[in-house]
């Protein structure tokens, strides 16, 4: 399951390189399929070891914030002292913020993450004021997309991934008829997107409701652990080494857009019980998984360094710039606050330790 999460993680990072001449499939899809690995991690751990409610929602919030205010302050830092940004200037960041309240509102969104995802559905106009637009318009200097004074942009996900912790303990208590329910009534609302006159990529990838069924996905693949655990690991090997092959080769499948994103959806999903029980014991696999979320929120500013300063072999550069950076952030971040986590569900009474343990469960996209 690490190198799940890190095959989609490079699928962003790939995505978002210029210089780079081969891709994964597109960081939309690894976005959204960190989303299915999500659903299928919250299900494992709320499966008989989170019973208080808020504890589990606590410590969410701990997976997620530490590394994220790091990675805030490093690109600040980054575009205030070196001009550095793959997103916007740090003239245009200074122009959003001189109207007050729209200052007041990229504070909020910037420490709080809930709701950055409806960024996207916005410009910037020239007073600062937000002006609705759902036609997914390319930005421009005088319209400028509003989610572009965000220090982090990338972090739009975590907001949807925020809402689904929210609803994650009801679900997990659903009954499968129910979670299916659920999946068919939000991918209902997905493809009414084609009958409105809104941008369909971000009706149903910037709105948490045509997102949830990915998450149901993942946790209706939980339910299919116990059969996993009882067939050989060679199957979850197969379907890791399938899978991995398929995030990094779909582009040159050249299928349209829908038919390989549903295929993606399916074959993860398919595959991450049988892949997590074959390697649930790897503890350097879970160590590699580990790196993704660092490496989804740091590789813009690695990226950011690349293009203003043009080294050779940029897209080397980048890469191990960027997993650099995020063992940094893992080793000096994220594990001193998971032990913090640890202790807390101990102390209650819940270790979370072990293969079932939520430092495997994938913080976001």
């Amino acid at each position: 399951m690490g190198m799940l999460r890190i095959m989609l993680a490079m699928s962003v990072l790939l995505s978002h390189l210029p210089p780079a001449t081969f891709k994964f499939m597109s960081g939309a899809l690894g976005v959204q399929g960190f989303f299915i690995v999500s659903g299928f991690y919250m299900a494992l751990i709320l499966d008989g070891k989170y019973k208080d409610v808020g504890l589990f929602c606590t410590n969410r919030l701990l997976r997620l914030f530490p590394t994220y205010v790091v990675m805030m302050a490093i690109a600040a830092v980054a575009l205030f002292a070196f001009n550095l940004t793959a997103t916007f200037t740090r003239d245009g960041m200074v122009a959003a913020y001189q109207n007050p309240l729209t200052a007041i509102f990229y504070v909020a969104e910037n420490g709080f993450i809930l709701g950055q995802d409806l960024l996207y559905w916005f410009k910037l106009g020239p007073d600062g004021a937000l002006l609705f637009d759902p036609t997914g318009a390319p930005p421009t200097e005088a319209l400028p997309a509003a989610w572009q004074p965000l220090l982090v942009p990338q972090s739009w996900s975590l907001s949807i991934e925020l809402m689904f912790y929210a609803m994650a303990p009801l679900l997990a208590r659903a009954s499968t008829r129910t979670l299916i329910l659920v999946a068919l009534a939000s991918i209902a609302l997905r493809f009414a997107g084609h009958l409105l006159p809104v941008d369909y990529p971000l009706w149903q990838g910037r709105f948490f409701p045509t997102a949830l069924f990915l998450f149901v996905f993942g946790m209706l693949a939980h339910r299919a652990l116990p059969l996993a655990e009882k067939l050989p690991r060679t199957i979850g090997w197969a379907g890791a080494g399938l899978l991995f092959a398929l995030i990094a080769f779909l582009p040159l499948a050249d299928l349209p857009r829908e038919a390989a994103a549903w295929l993606v959806y399916l074959a993860i999903a398919a595959a991450i019980p049988f892949i997590f029980a074959a390697f649930q014991y790897f503890s350097f696999d879970r160590w590699i998984g580990d790196l993704s979320y660092p490496i989804y929120l740091s590789h813009l500013i690695v990226i950011a360094a690349v293009l203003t300063y043009e080294p050779p072999q940029p897209v080397l550069v980048a890469i191990v710039g960027t997993f650099a950076l995020s063992a940094l952030l893992l080793v000096l971040v994220d594990r001193p606050v998971d032990r913090w986590r640890q202790a807390r569900a101990e102390r209650a009474g819940r270790p979370i330790t072990g293969p079932e343990s939520d430092n495997q469960a994938p913080a976001s996209a």
